[in-house]
């Protein structure tokens, strides 16, 4: 997988974020069990432990992880996915 981050990583267990008004987000789960990705469209989406995945929101949305603890769940903004 090819990114270009745009931004510098944030993470998103500490408190929601919309990874500097991105609409496409590349999140990486460091924790050793699967984390729940919240949405602040009202949806939602598991993330494996120790995977990568490229999201694509609006910009004004949000995304929080709610692992229950203390791995960090990291989300940089990306210019594109290859």
């Amino acid at each position: 997988m090819i990114i270009k981050p745009v931004s510098v990583a944030v993470d998103l267990d500490s408190a929601a974020s919309n990874v500097s008004t991105a609409t496409l987000v590349s999140i990486l789960n460091t924790n050793s069990s699967a984390c729940l990705i919240v949405n602040s469209n009202g949806n939602n989406f598991y993330i494996g432990a120790g995977e990568r995945v490229v999201v694509k929101k609006l910009s004004a949305e949000t995304l929080e992880a709610t692992t229950g603890s203390s791995a960090s769940v990291w989300a940089s903004a990306v210019a594109y996915l290859d």
